[in-house]
């Protein structure tokens, strides 16, 4: 397997390479591969004056429809961050850079949606099929995005463009296992209105076979996967009004329901029962407006989760959580001149939540920061910033950031950054029956960062040294005298590795090539008892190659992880073998009239039958294949 991967990744980078260094740019052109273009995965070159010092991977268009169903699959081939999955269509957890699920921040347009009762965001209950953009930002950034901000965030971006236009985007895919993934965008400007809308739904019966050899029923067939349906639903609206350049209204607002059933897992998944319910419900509101030298923006957040989990799916029993978080964020900057701003935010937040379990908790917490970038010379950049955060539940630690960006050439930049961050204990850590443990304390981190990001013409790499150390981690731990896992702060963890992303692109008449590839290598080990922390690969990379001549597109996705442990002991019993899966697909340009244009495509996912686990005894899917339609008008 591990062979197959390498020839695959070789064999990619020569054809791409030789392409991207040969013949001298022609000048024919074709509509299709111009859009290409415009949509592949970038890392900027200049960074936007949150992330100075920072690594950053865009991830637009042309690979959300590859991996259209759910956040996991996108992030997993298109980013840095390993993700656990319970199975296909389970739930989902991340792992950047090592950390933990709960060190992950996951925003939506600058508001923290993860649950205040895990901590987590459930990737697979997300759609990335209706966000504009999905930015995924590396490395500590509590100073910004506050709790939890450790390992990297997310953002899910909602863009409104004021600009005369009309685009409407209608998608829709069906395949094996009776899985179907549709959603439809409009945006619409109008110079003094821009309005978005979009939906979503996802459905799929999910009964894979298990094709692990291992298992089978005792009749000599091969197992399935028994009670794993699932679907799900979603609707964004976003309205702007620009009173002026200057003055600027927004509305954004999405809902989400989804409905789950689990499978038992291995060896007998027949026996699953569980069915799993989700809803959640944001709305912000954002006033922009600038004079002289200054620039204020105010947001006021409200968002609603929950979650019904039900033993038996059908029984009208079930265990519930439920949260409400109402959010005010305020922001003031002021432009010196082009070589020095600064800026200041002040931010409110309350949290109420509730399980069956629990009875309601609230947690409220008011921040100030305050950040100064300045510009000494042309090339140079410079960023500081400071958070202190009163907490009704916790002493919060002040956290600071310190950022350079140094331009060496006109193609090659040196960037820095070091930065304190934290964690505060969630209420299932704190509050849950017989487990919970009321003497943690909140995770503290120190982490430093070196890179460089060179680009030139179609060429773009950057390359990060990362080190992050963990102090009070939080745990949980089997007990001594039960068989019950309980959280409590171990000493130190430290997360250390490189991070690279690459992307090289050549048009040559007809004929585009475009490759882009994320590698990352960390060592996440906990010091206390000199093991590696579980479900943090040491090697992860991941790449795409697509190849366009005139109407048509053919493209490669493959995923490399290196073997994983699964438990806090590092038993290598346990442990998860290293996994190399490959997807194909092909895209066919079928009608195109000025700005309309149809297409018509193919995926075959997990081409060479690969047996694969990202959790124990849940086997993910064998070959399996889509068909699409993807309609621009």
């Amino acid at each position: 397997m591990i062979m197959r991967y390498i020839i695959i990744f070789i064999l990619s980078i020569i054809f791409c390479a030789n392409n991207v260094f040969a013949q001298k740019k022609m000048i024919q052109k074709d509509s299709l591969s111009n859009q290409l273009k415009e949509v592949v995965i970038i890392g900027a070159k200049k960074q936007q004056h949150n992330f100075i010092g920072k690594k950053q991977v865009k991830i637009g268009t042309s690979q959300i429809i590859k991996n259209p169903t759910n956040l996991t699959d996108l992030l997993r081939y298109n980013s840095p961050i390993a993700l656990r999955d319970y199975g296909n269509g389970g739930i989902s957890t991340a792992r950047f850079r090592g950390t933990s699920a709960s060190n992950t921040a996951v925003l939506w347009n600058g508001i923290s949606i993860n649950a205040i009762g895990s901590g987590q965001t459930d990737f697979n209950s997300l759609s990335a099929s209706i966000s504009d953009e999905i930015i995924v930002n590396s490395g500590g950034d509590s100073v910004e995005s506050g709790s939890g901000a450790i390992g990297g965030t997310v953002e899910l971006k909602d863009n409104l463009t004021f600009n005369e236009h009309k685009d409407f985007h209608l998608f829709s895919s069906y395949g094996s296992f009776n899985t179907t993934s549709n959603f439809f965008k409009t945006n619409i400007g109008t110079g003094k209105w821009a309005l978005k809308f979009a939906s979503t739904v996802n459905y799929s019966d999910n009964d894979y076979t298990f094709i692990d050899q291992r298992y089978k029923n005792n009749d000599g067939s091969l197992l399935k996967n028994d009670n794993g349906v699932y679907k799900n639903y979603g609707l964004n609206f976003s309205l702007g009004y620009q009173f002026s350049h200057k003055n600027k209204l927004y509305f954004y607002s999405t809902g989400y329901y989804g409905d789950r059933l689990f499978s038992d897992g291995l060896p007998n998944p027949a026996a699953g029962s569980e069915r799993n319910e989700d809803f959640n419900q944001r709305n912000l509101l954002k006033w922009k407006y600038s004079f002289s030298n200054f620039t204020q923006t105010l947001n006021v957040a409200y968002l609603m989760q929950e979650y019904r989990y039900y033993d038996d799916k059908n029984a009208e029993e079930f265990t519930f959580g439920k949260s409400k978080n109402y959010n005010i964020n305020y922001n003031l900057k002021y432009r010196f001149s082009n070589y020095l701003k600064i800026s200041s935010s002040f931010i409110y937040d309350s949290n109420n939540g509730t399980t069956n379990e629990i009875i309601a908790r609230e947690r409220t917490f008011f921040a100030a920061l305050a950040k100064v970038t300045y510009k000494p010379s042309e090339r140079l950049t410079i960023a500081t910033s400071v958070r202190k955060e009163l907490n009704s539940d916790f002493k919060v630690p002040l956290v600071v950031s310190a950022a350079a960006e140094q331009e060496i050439t006109d193609n090659l930049i040196l960037k820095t950054n070091i930065s304190t961050n934290y964690r505060v204990p969630t209420f299932n850590e704190l509050y849950w029956p017989i487990v919970g443990n009321l003497d943690l304390k909140p995770e503290s981190s120190i982490q430093g960062e070196i890179g460089a990001s060179y680009k030139k013409k179609n060429i773009e790499i950057t390359t990060s040294l990362f080190y992050i150390h963990l102090n009070d981690k939080i745990l949980w731990l089997p007990t001594a005298a039960s068989n019950l896992w309980r959280p409590r702060n171990v000493g130190d963890v430290v997360h250390q590795g490189i991070e690279t992303f690459m992307n090289l692109s050549k048009e040559i008449g007809a004929h585009f090539f475009n490759f882009t590839m994320n590698y990352t290598f960390t060592l996440a080990k906990n010091k206390e008892t000199d093991t590696f922390l579980p479900f943090a690969p040491k090697q992860l990379m991941n790449f795409n190659l697509d190849y366009t001549y005139k109407k048509a597109t053919f493209f490669v996705q493959n995923l490399y992880q290196s073997k994983v442990y699964t438990n806090e002991i590092n038993i290598d019993f346990y442990s998860l073998n290293a996994l190399s899966v490959t997807n194909i697909g092909a895209d066919f340009e079928v009608y195109q009239h000025n700005h309309k244009k149809l297409l018509i495509g193919i995926k075959v996912n997990n081409i060479f039958n690969e047996v694969y686990y990202f959790s124990n005894l849940r086997p993910m899917p064998g070959s399996n294949f889509n068909m699409n339609i993807n309609y621009k008008f």
